[in-house]
């Protein structure tokens, strides 16, 4: 289930604060007990960046360089209407089964 929404999630960690991957990878796993792996989380961010959801800029605090996404406007628009999908979708489904 994590998996079919997992850019929904995404967004939404984004939209607590910016991160780096690994940070996504870790509290994606305490959110919602599904572990990620890079394989599965990055191809996504870049997939988020192209389609201009997540805006990616290096960052070189002080060791190696990572890579900080954060969440756009458009983003932040396709988060609200993506979960307000699965909403319309949740109550249509339990109005059906009363």
């Amino acid at each position: 289930m994590v998996k079919s929404f997992l850019d929904l999630f995404v967004l939404d960690l984004l939209d607590d604060s910016p991160k780096h991957g690994y940070e996504i990878m870790r509290e994606l796993k305490t959110r919602t007990g599904a572990t990620i792996g890079a394989g599965t989380l990055y191809p996504l961010l870049y997939e988020l960046e192209e389609r201009k959801l997540v805006a990616g800029e290096w960052n070189s605090p002080n060791r190696r360089s990572r890579r900080i996404y954060k969440i756009t406007d458009p983003g932040a628009k396709y988060k609200r209407n993506g979960f307000k999908g699965i909403e319309i979708l949740i109550r249509s489904s339990n109005s059906e089964s009363e």
